[in-house]
């Protein structure tokens, strides 16, 4: 069930009737049984492992709370981790395995099990770890309910896909004593809206483009490719934010608050900045969890190198066991490390041109060297194969000629008509302009300070949009796969 698909709407009507209309003592019982509802929808097998995940995990935290050990943790640990090792690792790790020993003259067959990922696996296993960790490092007291427990790590608009919320902020918010509150409705339905625009009219547009390439994958201009993994850079963050927009818009009607997942990324002036706007959910997770426990940035520079190498290749496989993905992480971890030893000279270049890190100009152009080195990187994350993503990344320029007729055979080859390229250029700067105007303040927070007739008006466009161009095939969003 696809939140931006009828099914869903009809559904979540259901669940918000009832979450307002029932008292208050109800609302824990509602949302868990409306969350294991909508998550049998794929699957009740997989619904059966996650009530698994959420009894080990209830009673690994009381455990844990009644004798905080080293040993405790670790035990509970990786019986958190074993589903998504054996779900998600296993094959991956096998097949490694299999070709290293082959390497060195022991050849042996992998041991696939070939199980099909349940949806959402990565991020409630996630929400697990960090009230485990969080119980044995005294932040977070162990949940005596066992709904409320279940609740923040199966709660229906953020199981697939996240924003992961710290379990120590969201389980209190289900218990909370909270009345329906219209002003907070209204920026909610806003939020929605924009997801759905995001979503239906920019995302699945492009992915039409995207996706015919790769099935086909015929030769086309180096030209062809570089608007393709243009087309694919604003995707992926329509998608994820849209689908993000929505979630937090739903579960904000419901009293919920979810953490924020973006801010603006690709305006970021460096790749650090990125990462502290881009999934900001799973980056302070990965700092708070992993990276800071390695030691951080409080370490010689070596160690330091390390643990961000560590981080993002982690980050890479987190997202999918694939090599692809691996290596997407360890891009990302390069830059992060390059921008790290770089940074003393940096400093003195802006210094010796006397050109401020704060100046517009010095901003644009460190803007769009990250832009590039973002969308780069992305080419590994989307391409279906490892052959076809080192073909893209290998032949962006090789017979690039800066000239219109160029740039029409290229949008030629693509397959795409005048028109429908300069349709999919809107689509693109729409989400630029939503991102420079809200760059300081949110959506429904920037629609509060315009005046009514305005606040209606760019409403009524979205809804405009989304109707006459909206895919309302419900296609599935891009990180319902992780």
């Amino acid at each position: 069930m696809q939140l931006n698909s009828f099914g869903f709407f009809a559904f979540f009507a259901v669940v918000f009737a009832a979450y307002w209309a029932l008292p208050a003592r109800w609302r824990v019982p509602v949302l868990f049984v409306a969350s294991m509802g909508f998550y049998a929808c794929f699957g009740s097998s997989y619904l059966l492992l996650l009530l698994g995940c959420i009894t080990a995990v209830w009673a690994g935290g009381q455990w844990l709370a009644a004798n905080p050990t080293k040993a405790r943790l670790r035990l509970a640990l990786v019986i958190a981790f074993a589903p998504l090792a054996l779900f998600k690792y296993f094959d991956f790790a096998s097949a490694l395995l299999a070709s290293a020993l082959s390497a060195i003259a022991l050849p042996v067959s992998p041991v696939l099990l070939r199980l099909a990922q349940p949806v959402g696996i990565s991020y409630y296993t996630f929400q697990a770890v960090s009230y485990l960790v969080d119980i044995y490092c005294g932040k977070q007291k162990s949940e005596k309910s066992f709904f409320v427990c279940g609740l923040f790590l199966s709660f229906f608009p953020q199981i697939i896909a996240g924003p992961m919320t710290r379990p120590r902020v969201l389980a209190p918010q289900f218990t909370e004593e909270r009345k329906f509150d219209y002003d907070t409705a209204i920026a909610c339905a806003q939020l929605i809206l924009l997801g759905l625009f995001k979503k239906m009219v920019v995302a699945d547009s492009l992915a039409a483009w995207i996706g015919t390439y790769y099935r086909n994958g015929y030769q086309v201009y180096s030209g062809s490719l570089l608007l393709l993994v243009l087309f694919y850079t604003i995707q992926i963050y329509a998608d994820f934010s849209g689908y993000t927009d929505m979630a937090r818009g739903f579960a904000g009607l419901l009293g919920i608050d979810l953490a924020e997942n973006f801010r603006t990324p690709y305006l970021s002036t460096s790749i650090k900045e990125f990462w502290g706007r881009w999934h900001i959910s799973l980056s302070s997770w990965l700092s708070e969890y992993l990276y800071i426990p390695l030691g951080g940035s409080r370490v010689s520079k070596p160690r330091h190198c390390f643990n961000l190498m560590v981080t993002f290749v982690l980050s890479g496989l987190w997202h999918g066991a694939s090599l692809m993905m691996l290596l997407w992480g360890a891009l990302h971890g390069v830059y992060m490390v390059v921008g790290t030893l770089t940074k003393p000279l940096r400093d003195r270049m802006f210094a010796a041109l006397h050109w401020s890190r704060e100046s517009i100009t010095a901003r644009i152009f460190s803007t769009a060297i990250t832009f590039c080195l973002v969308a780069y990187a992305w080419i590994f994350f989307s391409a279906p194969t490892p052959e076809q993503g080192l073909y893209m990344a290998t032949h962006l320029f090789t017979d690039f000629v800066p000239s219109l007729r160029y740039l029409k055979d290229s949008i030629v080859l693509l397959g795409l008509s005048p028109e429908a390229f300069l349709q999919q250029m809107l689509w693109i700067g729409s989400i630029f302009v939503l991102d420079l105007t809200c760059y300081n303040t949110t959506f429904p927070a920037f629609l509060k300070a315009r005046s009514k007739p305005v606040r209606i008006g760019l409403c009524y466009l979205l809804v405009l949009l989304v109707v006459l161009f909206g895919n309302f095939g419900a296609g599935e969003f891009i990180y319902f796969k992780f």
